[in-house]
């Protein structure tokens, strides 16, 4: 005989509660006790007065998370069923009786179910009862003949609800028009989900693995009672067999897909796992070359992290994976190392793109020469244009759904671009980045860390795969030095944005697709340990004090003309950005090019406080360093002081200062 017993743990400051069975006062065959500390319960017993070896357990949830425990009695085996997960524990005398034993208990309730109907005397031994649960709002028998436990489990699994479940197969096209789908069920100890597969597609061909044939036989004894179409029980082997030697599409599902089938799945060809679907849990985070080129995935992983893909969003045809484009201009001395560095060990579906943006150094021809036989490595050629022109050669080639951005003097650590991908994949963030140090050959220590270690040294983590994660917003970190070539961006993000490098300024065009990608996104997720390594070295871009420096000024109306466009509700962060941004440029540029560019600099902040007010604006202005400034600003702001404000002043550029023109003028000057 089974006796049942549904148990309510009390609410209070209690540190531990328990449910014992005891026969007398010195023998007591099963004791269970759950604890406060450590989220714990114990199994123990006491014989003729002494009490055995007691054994523990972690909780599968947090205590405050569950409030009934059910515990089934059948002879001498005793079934626990906690937060969903079963126990099983052996006593030491069997309970056949039911007035046998009694019950003793502290700071919970319990229901007893030692009262069996009453059954005609000529029925003999009485029978357990038909139970039922609730299926997709549809009401299932459980056959009283099954065994209690099963019946138990399957109870408390289908409270704990198939909603999402529901959502994927509901969401996701799983076949096309003509085709037959096959489901493989790889959910051991758990039929809920074959079970509502089969109320869902009733005439599905559905495989489902089982451990034994006991399970086998509780599952069939389900889908007789209720007049479902039964399911094929089966092996691993033979579930192997439909993936490898079968093509229509199937529907993988169960906590198990990878643990058991992931090999397989691992050595299946492209064509064939492009007709997959994936509905799984998992331990760790599955890797994206092993999910991928999968039509539709759900992998849900600890920590809330969560791959979901629907092949109804690939509306253009691209690869599951990240480029990395490479803009390499006559940077032999640095490329290669740079490339090694970029490549993943094992991870085929991060790729690089290097752009020879016309060297004369041969270091193009070199690295095609080196990689030759290295697939993951493309060399693409063409007339110089700039670093921006480059980039967005880069990404016109690529057919990858996740795209970065590398300068080719800089390295990265081993396998910091898988991570990122994969941390783009679980997130589903537009942009994610890594931290970065700084690296200078020149000093007996080369690494030394950037600004940021400091700043988000305190703030919260969660961990993803085996490493620290943070969650930053956008706003956090637009202002300050651009740090474009960390950062993975989504492709389809970009595109839809239209946000490009702009191809008519040959330096620092990272500035502002930084500015404009931030704006854009979300959250960004970040990588503190993995970091980018920033060359330090003379040939730097960001070390030349020449008139580059002005393309910040026509970069610096980009930003203000988008913000009206696209009504940007705060222009307040971009104005720090930028006063920090003519701090920087007017403390590098020669002597000779200061005036002209704080001229103009003050001309455009008073541009800025016309469109937005003087609040958004003036009281920065004291951070620009340059003693200089704040006169240039007073003289630019009294040229315009009876024009009304607005938003053409967006469009008003006064005297043009491209660095071509300021080369001339520097050209004039010293002639004359």
């Amino acid at each position: 005989m089974t006796f049942t017993f549904d148990i309510t743990l009390m609410a209070g400051p209690w540190q531990s509660a328990y449910f014992e069975l005891r026969t007398d006062d010195d023998n007591c065959p099963f004791h269970f006790r759950v604890r406060r500390s450590g989220d714990t319960f114990s199994i123990n017993h006491m014989i003729d007065g002494q009490w055995g070896e007691r054994t523990d357990f972690l909780l599968p949830k947090a205590l405050d998370q569950i409030s009934t425990i059910q515990i089934s009695v059948d002879g001498a085996a005793v079934f626990l069923l906690v937060a969903r997960e079963a126990f099983h524990h052996v006593m030491q005398m069997t309970l056949d009786d039911p007035q046998a034993f009694w019950v003793a208990g502290e700071h919970l309730t319990w229901t007893d179910s030692r009262e069996p109907a009453e059954l005609p005397e000529e029925q003999g031994t009485p029978q357990a009862l038909d139970e039922e649960i609730v299926l997709l709002y549809r009401r299932l028998v459980l056959p009283g003949a099954m065994d209690a436990a099963q019946r138990a489990q399957i109870k408390a699994e289908a409270e704990a609800g198939v909603g999402r479940y529901l959502a994927f197969v509901s969401s996701v096209p799983l076949v096309q028009a003509g085709e037959a789908l096959t489901i493989l069920d790889v959910e051991l100890d758990n039929p809920i989900p074959a079970l509502t597969a089969r109320l869902l597609m009733p005439n599905v061909r559905l495989l489902k693995l089982v451990r034994g044939a006991a399970e086998g036989q509780a599952i069939d004894a389900v889908t007789r009672a209720n007049d479902l179409v039964p399911l094929q029980m089966c092996s691993v082997e033979e579930m192997a067999a439909v993936l490898k030697d079968e093509t229509g599409p199937v529907l993988l599902q169960g906590a198990e897909v990878f643990d058991l089938l992931g090999e397989v799945l691992d050595g299946l060809g492209d064509e064939r796992r492009r007709t997959l679907s994936i509905f799984t849990t998992s331990d760790e985070i599955i890797p994206g070359n092993r999910v991928f080129p999968c039509a539709n995935v759900q992998i849900t992983c600890p920590s809330g992290w969560t791959l979901n893909h629907s092949a109804s969003i690939d509306v253009m045809p691209r690869r599951h994976g990240l480029d990395i484009a490479v803009a390499a201009c006559n940077a032999g001395d640095f490329l290669p190392h740079c490339v090694e560095s970029l490549l993943c060990e094992g991870r085929d579906d991060v790729r690089v793109i290097v752009v020879d943006d016309g060297s004369t150094d041969g270091s193009g021809e070199a690295l095609a020469r080196q990689f030759a036989d290295d697939p993951r490595v493309r060399v693409e050629r063409k007339p110089n244009g700039g670093c921006a022109s480059a980039r967005n050669y880069g990404r016109l080639v690529s057919d990858a759904t996740h795209i970065a951005f590398v300068d080719a003097d800089d390295f990265v650590s081993p396998g910091l671009f898988a991570d990122l991908y994969d941390l783009a994949l679980y997130s589903g963030c537009e942009v994610v980045q890594s931290g970065y140090d700084f690296h200078d050959a020149a000093l007996d220590e080369p690494f030394y860390p950037s600004a940021e270690e400091d700043r988000f040294r305190e703030s919260p983590r969660t961990r993803f795969k085996d490493k620290d994660v943070l969650r930053l917003f956008s706003d956090e970190i637009i202002k300050g030095q651009p740090t474009i070539w960390r950062k993975v961006y989504r492709r389809d993000f970009l595109d839809a944005k239209a946000i490009y490098f702009p191809e008519n300024v040959r330096a620092f065009d990272d500035y502002v697709f930084q500015i404009f990608t931030l704006t854009a996104a979300r959250d960004v997720f970040m990588l503190p340990e993995h970091k980018y390594h920033y060359r330090q070295h003379p040939r730097q871009h960001s070390k030349q004090r020449d008139e580059r420096h002005f393309y910040m000024l026509y970069m610096f109306q980009m930003i203000v003309k988008r913000s009206l466009s696209e009504g940007w509700p705060n222009f307040r962060p971009y104005a720090e950005s930028i006063v920090d941004s003519i701090s920087w440029s007017s403390s590098m540029l020669r002597t000779e090019l200061v005036e002209s560019f704080l001229r103009a600099s003050a001309r455009f902040c008073v541009g800025v406080s016309k469109t937005y007010g003087p609040a958004v604006i003036e009281d920065l202005l004291p951070g620009i360093e340059h003693p200089d400034f704040e006169d240039y600003y007073r003289e630019e702001k009294e040229k315009v002081l009876r024009v009304a404000p607005g938003p053409f002043w967006a469009y008003f550029t006064g005297e043009l200062y491209h660095p071509d023109i300021v080369r001339m003028r520097q050209a004039m000057r010293k002639a004359t």
